[in-house]
């Protein structure tokens, strides 16, 4: 036996010998207990939900009531598309190109004779 297993068992043999005084509550009692529990339990949810509902209409109402100005009100999409530019990550990762394929319609090289059939 291990050091636990005698620390466990000298646990075992006081609580046997010194057993709880009073008087076991009965079923009725320890049920409604239990009911009382969950009751409060559900009150706290309602009131929680019913806390978060009103943050919700009042954000939307403040949203609502706020006055928009009228600098970002209207954004010119011309302006917008002539001043900014987009590269992507992985350009800077990518060897140079000799041909955009975005600008320049490419040539496609045939790798295989057009006579020969199909490849499959």
């Amino acid at each position: 036996m291990t050091d636990l297993d005698t620390v466990l068992q000298k646990a075992l043999r006081q609580a046997e010998a010194n057993p709880e005084s009073g008087d076991i509550p009965d079923f009725d009692s320890v049920w409604a207990a239990a009911g009382d529990r969950v009751a409060s339990q559900r009150t706290r949810r309602r009131v929680f939900a019913g806390s978060v509902v009103a943050a919700a209409v009042a954000a939307v109402a403040l949203g609502l009531l706020m006055p928009r100005g009228a600098d970002t009100q209207f954004v010119d999409r011309e302006e917008l598309l002539g001043t900014t530019s987009w590269f992507a990550p992985s350009d800077s990762l990518l060897p140079e190109r000799q041909l955009d394929i975005y600008q320049d319609i490419p040539v496609l090289i045939e790798s295989t004779d057009s006579y020969g059939g199909a490849l499959l």
